[in-house]
């Protein structure tokens, strides 16, 4: 039986190669090169991080102003910095406040 199996498949692959000729191995060629090609055009180089300053709501520094936080941490990261003598914790947020910061929401304000 394997010896049957090997002698159709030899027999396809032959007409294949007679049917479509060199043309086929030109069309691969072809493929793999235009390939390769859009695969290097679409690497587009990484944007460094850029600096974020983030308010820190509901806290105040000593003189009463709100407490900033500079990052390079995307939005929606989980920060934990320490305010009023403990740690608190913040998440991130997109939200542009109206002194330019962006706003960082304590999760664990009671």
């Amino acid at each position: 039986m394997p010896t049957l199996f090997s002698l159709a498949l030899d027999k396809s692959l032959d007409l294949l190669g007679t049917a479509l000729g060199q043309g086929l191995v030109a069309g691969v060629l072809i493929a793999a090169a235009a390939a390769m090609w859009l695969s290097r055009r679409r690497a587009v180089p990484a944007e460094p991080p850029r600096v974020r300053h983030f308010t820190l709501l509901r806290t105040e520094n000593a003189d009463g102003s709100p407490v900033r936080y500079e990052t390079t941490l995307p939005t929606g990261t989980k920060i934990t910095p320490w305010v009023g003598g403990r740690q608190r914790l913040y998440e991130l947020t997109n939200v542009q406040l109206e002194n330019g910061t962006y706003a960082a929401e304590p999760l664990d304000h009671v």
